[in-house]
């Protein structure tokens, strides 16, 4: 069944049709909403709040095939006003990883790869508010600059200019981190 015959039978009361879009969403919905507010508490709070407000105005929506940048639209403006009222940076943390934490001994690969995502998580959190939430989506959640705009309620030249400008800082930023300059040197030479 495609994503838009749920949305209809949520629209219809269907609970389980809710459930369906709720699973498929969530994860990658907390990330975001983390990525954005910076504390996995305060993420799950945005999460919960976002699929409320989504079940409360599912039938606002008209054409079941926005359902995606409808609901990441719902979303990041709860992350917004999350973020707003706590300020709150981003942990230095590695939240891609899937693997369990572990005492073992890393290869020197896996220890390389944790410390670029520490290092690039920590420039993405030095972004402002707007650019960061741009990074996110295109980035870790595979959004169009169209879908982006819908989601941001902005101009695709404006996503366009967001993600221009966030690439400048990140690469201002990473290419005077000695952790970066030496992998940029290392994999050019």
């Amino acid at each position: 069944m495609q994503e838009s015959q749920w949305i209809e039978k949520i629209q219809q009361g269907d609970d389980t049709a809710f459930f369906m879009i709720y699973e498929k969403y969530k994860n990658p919905a907390l990330r975001t909403a983390y990525l954005i507010a910076g504390n996995i508490y305060t993420a799950e709070d945005i999460l919960q709040e976002s699929f409320v407000q989504c079940c409360l105005h599912i039938n606002e929506l008209k054409d079941p095939n926005t359902f995606k940048a409808w609901f990441y639209k719902i979303l990041t403006r709860t992350a917004w006003k999350f973020a707003k009222k706590e300020k709150s940076t981003v942990p230095i943390e590695n939240i891609f990883e899937s693997m369990e934490d572990s005492f073992e001994e890393d290869s020197e690969k896996t220890f390389l790869q944790k410390e670029e995502s520490r290092k690039l998580l920590a420039a993405v959190n030095c972004l402002d508010i707007k650019q960061r939430t741009t990074v996110i989506l295109y980035y870790y959640n595979q959004m169009s600059v169209s879908e982006i705009a819908k989601v941001t309620a902005s101009l695709e030249g404006t996503v366009k200019s967001r993600l221009f400008f966030a690439r400048k800082k990140l690469y201002q930023r990473l290419k005077t981190d000695a952790f970066f300059k030496g992998r940029v040197c290392e994999k050019n030479g």
